[in-house]
Order: structure tokens, then sequence, then C-alpha cells
């Protein structure tokens, strides 16, 4: 049977030691990992805060990083945490350069918001949205699952305004509310990005530019806007695709261990 590898969580140097130190997050972000039910465990999160900041320890301060994201989002508290750990590392003196590759969906989306410097590719899109989760118990006990909804919506939402332009606190929340799908160019407008297009050689230097698409009335333009429209709509499907795949987990996870208690009582 062939090995399949699967990127999660990738980080990258060169073998000489030069050029920018590139982290790869291309997977749900979770504190945990799949439970071994041999070992009877959870294996280790390859995108948990602990891994990232193991891994943001090994770069020297003052160096470039490069942040590529490609995720669905994952646990809030995870995704802040490894938020807080680039910034950290950006105030002692690395610069971090962020792309999207294709989804900067939810927590995942906090995550980019880090970068010193942001670029989208056409195509990839980012997700704004008011945290979630499933929860049991009495009325109390709901009742305060849902002021600490509340309370990680405003820290989520001060964390776009850090960055934000031409929005004010009341129209973000209203887009978290609504639960919206940012395309590139209002991802630029918002100022949740710095770059939109994607980066070709040079002929003259061999040096990489920008390219940005602004003009309306290019019949090329029209094209990437309806190629942008096709992939939003496909992202959306992802998206939702990725929530019923975790909620399915959970549920074959509880089955399996409550199939596995009835043995052992047996």
């Amino acid at each position: 049977m062939p090995v399949k590898h699967v990127t999660n969580y990738r980080f990258e140097q060169r073998a000489d030691g030069s050029g920018p130190h590139k982290l790869y997050v291309y997977d749900e972000v979770r504190k945990s990992g799949k439970f071994n039910w041999d070992e009877w465990k959870y294996e280790e999160s390859e995108t948990s805060a602990k891994y990232f900041r193991d891994r943001l320890d090994e770069i020297p301060d003052g160096e470039e990083i490069e942040l590529h994201v490609n995720s669905a989002g994952g646990e809030v508290g995870e995704g802040v945490a490894i938020y807080n750990l680039l910034r950290q590392k950006s105030q002692a003196g690395c610069r971090i350069v962020g792309y999207v590759d294709g989804m900067a969906y939810s927590v995942a989306m906090d995550i980019i918001m880090a970068a010193d410097e942001i670029h989208m590719g056409l195509g990839t899109s980012m997700f704004l949205h008011n945290p979630w989760a499933l929860v049991s118990g009495n009325a109390k006990e709901l009742r305060s699952q849902a002021d600490q909804l509340d309370a990680l919506a405003d820290a989520s939402r001060q964390l776009y305004m850090s960055r934000a332009k031409n929005i004010t606190d009341d129209e973000l929340a209203d887009m978290m509310d609504k639960e919206t799908m940012l395309t590139p160019d209002q991802c630029k407008q918002y100022g949740f990005c710095d770059f939109v297009g994607e980066a070709v050689p040079d002929d003259e230097d061999g040096e990489e530019t920008e390219i940005e698409t602004e003009d309306p009335e290019d019949p090329n333009e029209l094209v990437n806007q309806l190629k942008n429209e096709l992939f939003k709509q496909q992202q959306i499907n992802m998206a939702l695709q990725g929530i019923q795949q975790r909620r399915n987990t959970m549920s074959e996870t509880m089955a399996a261990a409550l199939q596995l208690a009835a043995e052992n009582r047996a």
C-alpha cells in the first residue's frame, strides 16, 4: 500500500541556513492530536500552540519568517495563543510575512493577522464568524458558556480591529454575526491583507514582483472575478464539510468509547 503524505504543519529552512524560515499551517488548529486507542492517549498535535512555540524557539531573533496558511480554523484558544507567539517573535526583531495559500477561516484568520505583511493569492479567501461550541450541562452552565463565547467573540473582534481600516467596530461585529466570506479584494479594502495577486519572476533582475488586479474594465479582470466567485463557493462547501467531519469524528469517538466501556464491564 502506498504511503500517503499529509501536510499538517511544516517548518522549513534552506540547507545552507540562508533565506526565510517557512511555517505551514495546513490543518485544523487543535491542542491535541487524534486519540490513540492502543496507547489510550492523545497524540501530539502539530498545530497546537505548544508545538508552534517549540518551532519558533528554533528560529533566532531578527530573522525573516514566512507564514503559510491553508486552514478552516479550529480551537480558538490555541489559535489566539499562536497569534500572540508570532507577535512576540515580531517584536523580538523577526519580520513575519504571511501568505494565504487557500483558506484562512475562523481562528486561522486570527493567526495570519499576526504577520507584518499579508499576501493573498487569486482565488483565496478569509472567513469571519462568531465562535461556537458543543456543550452540555444545566441551565446555569449553558448560560456561562454563552457568556464565555461572547467574550471570545469580543476578543477576536479586537484582534481584527488592530489591523482593520475602512470599517467600524459595529460593522465588523455585524459581519461576524452574519458569518462573512471575504474575497482578497475585500480583505485588502478592510486592511486584512496588503497585497492581492501572484508573485512572478521579474525579467530584469529575477526578483519576484507582485501582480495586482484593480482595473474593473479589463476583460481578464472580469474573468478573475468570476474565478474568485466560483472558488469562494467551493471554499464555503469545504468549510461546511470540515465542520460536519469534526462532528462525525466526535460522534465516532464517543461511540467507540462507549463500546469499549461496555466490553470492559462485560
